[in-house]
């Protein structure tokens, strides 16, 4: 509920102050004097944008679930604050606190009555479904986990197949090597080993080769005695290769001495081995031993993942119940709500006449939707002229949407506080005093900020004020008066003028409709 609306410095309005009460609460006054202003200050609490000045502050204290709230806003160096019992807050939880609190409807507002999440609440409080509709959520948000879960063990069985698939892999690759750590070390050496000797014999053959192949040194120091010798027989000089050809003898036969027996397939064998190993401490960037540690935890892991036996018959099962239970909180739900649509159509109805809307027709549409609040989607159809009816958003007008609302709102309240503005227009005579009559019954259950123009619904309210746009310093300031003993002419004015007879007609007006 309600209780104050302080505007300390609201667009026009200086320091203005208004109690409200439980029931009916009325704002009169001329045209231009403000009354649609006094709710615009709820939506800057809301964190409406707009071109505040400078000081521009708005502050509200309401009652909700038995607790006391003091909402705040100011306009300081050009940015917002907002302020909640006194303590720094945030626009998100003013605006969460004063949607829960109140409803606002004007005239030219589209409002929640046009979404089908609002229509649906709105009927299931009349039909008492509430109840049913929370089981079915609980429910269906029960079938959902399981679902989830069910999902969440398949991609778990998937995940794990592909994790036993990479490890199956890595560890075939590694164990392909077929070499401890140690054995590897010793391959290492004994390469080493056959590598050198390769090297040796390699050279042995090719000092060999020079010394006794064809154009070696054998073959030219033959040349070079033969030579010697005529040179010897010519000249009487003795000359000789005796000496070098010996140790050129000896020298092959050191070199023969050299040579190494080994397995030209031993070696090709370690060498291939070898490559194994480096290429794969390439591909996971660590040494042959750390390799091997790596390939043992990757076994340990692969045994516990084949090892693990998962079942999903428990949560089969478990869905299959809740499931059967969902159907079940379905149909009750469906039964439940159409058991109260004629009733609801018929009063909503009769509700629209009492405002001048008698030829609307109105229907609860059921569209088939399953989810978590039932298995239909409910939405309000709508024709102010008797034919067709269709959505409310595709038909109704400002003024007939404002009308509409306050005859759902008559057979289920949507919050503790409705504010409404302009839902008179267009309305006169004998429908004022119905609608006065409706406005008074609703404000029973609910309390009313109403801004009116007709002096019938004025006559009902429990709390009258009224604005009045004055000038001061050469400046327009609208002023707000609660009415008391000069009630009567404020009622007599909105019948046209104030006069002995116009007097003596809000008298009566007000007597005639005491104790709706």
């Amino acid at each position: 509920m309600i209780v104050r609306l302080s505007l300390e410095d609201f667009l026009f309005f200086k320091g203005v102050e208004l109690y409200f009460d439980k029931g009916m609460n009325v704002i009169t006054g001329e045209t231009g004097t403000g009354k649609s202003l006094t709710l615009s200050s709820f939506l800057f609490l809301m964190g409406q944008e707009g071109d505040y000045e400078e000081g521009t502050s708005v502050e509200l204290e309401l009652y909700l679930d038995g607790e006391e709230y003091i909402l705040r806003r100011e306009v300081q160096r050009g940015r917002s604050r907002y302020y909640l019992n006194g303590r720094s807050s945030t626009r998100a939880t003013l605006r969460q606190i004063l949607s829960s609190a109140l409803l606002i409807q004007g005239q030219n507002d589209r409002l929640k009555i046009l979404k089908s999440d609002f229509q649906r609440d709105l009927y299931d409080r009349f039909a008492g479904c509430i109840p049913l509709r929370q089981e079915c959520e609980r429910l269906y948000q029960k079938a959902t986990e399981l679902e989830n879960r069910l999902k969440e063990w398949h991609q778990r069985r998937l995940e794990r197949e592909v994790r036993i698939r990479v490890l199956q892999e890595q560890i075939r690759e590694i164990e392909g090597v077929g070499l401890l750590p140690e054995e590897y070390q010793t391959l290492r050496k004994r390469l080493e080993e056959l590598s050198k000797a390769e090297k040796i014999n390699s050279l042995v053959y090719e000092g060999m080769a020079l010394i006794g192949s064809e154009g070696g040194i054998k073959e030219r120091l033959n040349r070079l005695s033969r030579l010697l010798s005529e040179l010897s027989a010519l000249t009487g000089k003795p000359m000789g290769l005796e000496e070098v050809y010996e140790k050129l003898l000896e020298l092959e036969r050191e070199l023969k001495s050299l040579r190494v027996d080994y397995s030209r397939e031993e070696l090709d064998r370690l060498n291939e081995k070898l490559y194994k190993v480096q290429s794969l401490e390439r591909k996971y960037r660590m040494s042959y031993g750390e390799l091997y540690g790596y390939m043992l935890r990757l076994r340990e892991e692969l045994g516990k993942l084949l090892e693990q036996e998962e079942s999903i018959e428990e949560i089969e099962d478990a869905l299959r119940k809740v499931k059967e239970k969902l159907e079940e909180a379905y149909k009750k739900l469906t039964n439940a709500r159409l058991s109260k649509k004629e009733e609801f159509e018929n009063r909503v109805k009769e509700n629209l006449r009492d405002m001048g809307l008698e030829h609307a027709s109105f229907v609860v549409g059921f569209e088939e939707k399953e989810g978590r609040y039932g298995r239909e989607q409910i939405r309000f159809l709508f024709s102010s002229y008797g034919s067709d009816p269709k959505p409310i958003e595709d038909v109704a007008s400002g003024g007939e949407i404002s009308r509409l609302s306050l005859a759902l709102f008559m057979l289920s309240p949507p919050a503790e506080t409705y504010l409404l503005d302009e839902v008179d227009a267009g309305i006169s005579g004998h429908t004022s005093v119905k609608l006065a009559r409706l406005l008074k019954r609703l404000s029973k259950s609910t309390q009313l900020i109403v801004i009116t123009h007709l002096p019938a619904v004025a006559s009902v309210a429990d709390k009258h004020f009224t604005t009045k746009k004055v000038l001061k310093g050469g400046k327009p300031c609208i002023t707000v008066e609660e009415l008391k003993e000069n009630r009567l002419e404020e009622i007599a004015r909105l019948m046209g003028v104030v006069n002995e007879k116009t007097l003596m007609g809000a008298k009566a007006l007000i007597e005639e409709l005491e104790g709706v």
